[in-house]
């Protein structure tokens, strides 16, 4: 079985009150950090990670790519020397999240690409997070290969460089999106679900990170102890309440999928 390594899956870091249970406040996040260093974590890049088959090796991603990230991440980097990746949905670059029904009480600006090209040379990878934040298991072959293959062209022309990863919105896929993932060119591609004996290069487990979570709650996501069954069941009910964006997404924006 090929080795595939630890990765937490985090969305928003910001101070303020967020709806939903995506929100990690920045206070908490460094603390988790400082934590997890202390247990003998080790943050690596998600390519090290992957090449150094190293079971305390952690790679720390982000979903969404919300602007908010430029003023949070900077600082830890130099504190902690990670080098997270974070996954766009490139239809909203420099817009807010209009795409999620908590948009309707508070909206989050998403990252601009200055500030996407200031991240980068700090050391933050980029991946794709589709172009409009749909389902892709619900789009025709069309709208899905331009869901794949227009965020990763507006990723490499803004980055100049190859982009290979990409974050599946919500969660989601089936074997006509690994199958599309793979024909236009992406390597990695990243679940919301735990990791499973069935894992496959384009279709990793991670371990989210939610607001009710606390460092012990991660620490035991990260274990093999008896609560890890607990922690995976709280991860794929959390998981399941998003389906009131893709709800939102079909119902009232009609998007295409």
């Amino acid at each position: 079985m090929p080795f595939y390594p630890k990765v937490l899956a985090f969305h928003k870091v910001t101070p303020q009150f967020s709806f939903g249970a995506t929100n990690y406040s920045p206070r908490r996040f460094e603390r988790l950090l400082a934590f997890l260093q202390r247990k003998g974590f080790v943050f690596q890049s998600l390519e090290a990670s992957f090449s150094e088959n190293e079971p305390r090796t952690l790679a720390i991603t982000f979903d969404d790519g919300y602007q908010h990230l430029a003023d949070v991440l900077p600082p830890l980097i130099q504190k902690y020397r990670f080098q997270p990746v974070v996954f766009l949905p490139t239809r909203y670059l420099g817009k807010t999240n209009s795409w999620d029904y908590s948009h309707l009480f508070r909206s989050t600006p998403h990252l601009d690409p200055k500030s996407v090209l200031t991240l980068a040379a700090l050391g933050v990878q980029f991946g794709s997070h589709g172009h409009s934040h749909v389902n892709l298991c619900r789009c025709d072959e069309k709208t899905l290969r331009h869901e794949l293959n227009y965020s990763k062209g507006v990723l490499e022309d803004l980055l100049g460089r190859k982009v290979n990863y990409i974050s599946y919105p919500f969660g989601r896929y089936n074997q006509e999106v690994l199958e599309a993932t793979f024909e236009v060119g992406y390597t990695r591609g990243f679940t919301m679900r735990f990791p499973e004996d069935d894992d496959m290069a384009l279709a990793v487990g991670r371990y989210a990170v939610y607001s009710y979570d606390t460092v012990s709650s991660v620490v035991r996501k990260l274990s093999d102890g008896p609560w890890y069954k607990v922690e995976k069941w709280k991860a794929r009910l959390t998981n399941m309440l998003s389906r009131g964006t893709v709800i939102y997404n079909r119902l009232i924006l009609r998007q295409r999928c």
